[in-house]
């Protein structure tokens, strides 16, 4: 009798932000339900990436399922499984393997919480966990969490395999590649597998699309890879962890034509023609990745696909008849990973580019009419004002405030576990002081992820310090705005628009144009008046005060020339799903107005 197959269980856990920061972004706490993101994506455009496909474990089922393993894919954010609800869904499943995927620092906790409250209710279940994140802190995560059994460091495609065999009893542990696990002399890494020709892995399962479909949600992009890894050491980035020690395929390409197949199965079967190129460096390196590059574009228009892509590129990868072609094919909008316009900021985090070859990669892609993400990294905690201010006028002169996403501009370096960057905060500031944890008790596990991630890293110069602050804070309430309280205002009109009140609706509709053309003028005239006001102070000698009033002040007269009766007034009455402003829209009235620089134009 034959035995039944080994279940396998692959989570993408939840994001959950670390909320008691003040200076944290929007960006890592929206407020709205997956749901509302990816409806509101299809309907408005722009970010594409925020409907995040887990392509990684979809990779690891695909090759689960070649070897007949019966697997479940779980994206939680996905799916809207809150920790109650994934628990229950993998207890369900009774995995006799489970993995959790951590891409991020706010998926830490997530995936904690469920790894121990499953193996409490199975403890036969092997639990281990993968990912860029769990790669950097595997022995910290074995020594703290019993419930562990192991960790996978680097690519899991060959490790999935031959852990599903050892768990299955048809191995031993220890010829499972890049495996960390404990043993009786203590924690063990065992040698990375050997890097996989990408060529020969099956195409990755579609099952987070699926689930997103068979919620009745549109899939505003798919995501997929045509190159693996990256040759650039920039200190800030997971990368150069997970390739470390490779001697061989640091960097390695797909066959375009398997790309394109990919494309159009995914077209044919799944109804999505928009796609994320979730290369670290799409592009890629040298004559023989250009080339790559155009076979790709050849292909697609060989076979009449009606596509379109969007990708992340280093600025020393474009060559200008390559991106025609792309173009030709559906290549529409570009991330530059532009990072500072500060040439000793770019050399401290090893970008390996100049900030003029920065400022002709933005000349090109607009010349190419491409759509410009910018992504700028506005300071660190080592910055000095100096920095900021090179950066801030490489914002003005090419005028980045321009692009669809300019609230992106306002970035601070986040230093991720494994990286150059934490190693040297490590030696500067020493390591972070991990408190006892609790891995029952929610707030004391929150606190031990926010230690082990970095997530309070004080910005040393007391200027920039208040310039941040005070930046972060009128961006944030614009943020929310644009990404939170706007879209459902904007279908409230356009339904109101083809039925009654069609000329209020329209005056309305184009208000919030206006503003949202606006915004990013006003972003970089706020940067420039903040920034201004940090050097009158530092050269006046005087301790850094706060400039929150500065700002206030400045986005007060913005936002009054927009809104005459007041941003809150004009917004009443407040469309069904609304949601309220941190901070308030209608917060005090700002100190007495002080004279403004020129926006910028």
């Amino acid at each position: 009798m034959a035995c039944a197959p080994l279940r396998v269980a692959l989570v993408g856990p939840r994001e959950e932000p670390f909320a008691d920061d003040p200076d944290r972004e929007h960006r890592e706490r929206m407020l709205r339900s997956f749901e509302d993101i990816c409806r509101d994506i299809v309907t408005f455009g722009t970010d594409y990436t925020l409907s995040r496909e887990f392509l990684g474990i979809e990779y690891l089922a695909a090759t689960l399922r070649r070897e007949g393993r019966q697997v479940a894919v779980v994206g939680a954010g996905n799916e809207g499984l809150d920790d109650k609800a994934l628990i229950a869904r993998l207890t369900a499943f009774a995995p006799d393997l489970a993995g959790f995927s951590l891409l991020y620092d706010l998926q830490l906790k997530s995936a904690l919480t469920a790894a121990r409250t499953l193996k409490r209710a199975r403890p036969e279940t092997f639990i281990v966990f993968g990912g860029p994140l769990a790669s950097a802190i595997s022995a910290l995560l074995l020594e703290t969490f019993p419930f562990i059994d192991a960790v996978v460091e680097g690519e899991g495609e060959a490790a999935i395999a031959r852990l599903a065999d050892a768990v299955e009893g048809r191995r031993a542990l220890d010829a499972v590649p890049s495996l960390v696990r404990r043993s009786d002399g203590g924690i063990v890494k065992q040698s990375r597998a050997t890097p996989a020709d990408l060529d020969t892995l099956p195409h990755p399962a579609r099952d987070i699309i699926a689930a997103i479909r068979q919620r009745g949600l549109p899939v505003p992009s798919a995501y997929l890879t045509t190159s693996r890894g990256c040759k650039a050491f920039c200190t800030f980035c997971t990368v150069p962890n997970v390739v470390r020690g490779m001697k061989d395929g640091v960097y390695r390409m797909r066959d375009p034509r398997d790309v394109v197949d990919e494309i159009e199965a995914v077209a044919r079967d799944h109804g999505v023609t928009r796609f994320y190129m979730a290369d670290d460096n799409f592009l890629g390196y040298g004559e023989a990745s250009n080339r790559r590059m155009l076979a790709f574009a050849d292909e697609i228009l060989a076979r009449g696909l009606k596509i379109n892509f969007h990708a992340e590129c280093r600025v020393d990868s474009l060559v200008p008849e390559t991106l025609v072609r792309l173009r030709e094919a559906g290549f529409d909008q570009i991330l530059f990973g532009l990072e500072s316009g500060s040439a000793k900021t770019l050399k401290r985090w090893a970008k390996g580019q100049t900030v003029e070859e920065n400022e002709a990669a933005v000349t090109l892609a607009r010349d190419l009419k491409l759509d410009l993400m910018p992504s700028m990294i506005l300071l660190d905690w080592e910055s000095g004002l100096d920095e900021v201010e090179e950066s801030i006028g490489f914002i003005e002169r090419t005028r980045l405030w321009r692009s669809n996403q300019p609230l992106w501009l306002v970035n601070r370096l986040k230093v991720h576990c494994g990286t150059a960057a934490a190693r040297r905060y490590d030696n500067v500031r020493g390591k972070p002081d991990l408190p006892p944890v609790d891995a029952g008790d929610a707030d004391s596990l929150a606190r031990w992820c926010a230690a082990a991630t970095y997530q309070r890293t004080p910005i040393e110069d007391p200027h920039v310090a208040a310039f941040w602050s005070a930046l972060n804070g009128e961006a944030n309430r614009w943020s929310v705005l644009i990404d939170e309280v706007l879209p459902p205002l904007l279908k409230t009109l356009r339904e109101t628009s083809r039925d009654t009140g069609r000329g209020e609706a329209l005056a309305r509709i184009k208000r919030i144009a206006t503003f949202r053309r606006s915004v990013g003028g006003a972003l970089a005239g706020l940067m420039r008046r903040l920034v201004d006001a940090a050097r009158e102070q530092k050269e006046a000698g005087h301790r850094a005060e706060p400039l929150d009033a500065v700002a206030q002040r400045f986005v007060a007269k913005f936002e009054t020339e927009l809104f005459p009766e007041g941003l809150d007034t004009w917004l009443a009455p407040k469309p069904t799903g609304f949601i309220a402003m941190p901070g308030a829209i209608s917060r005090p009235p700002a100190p007495p107005a002080e004279a403004m620089p020129a926006e910028i134009g």
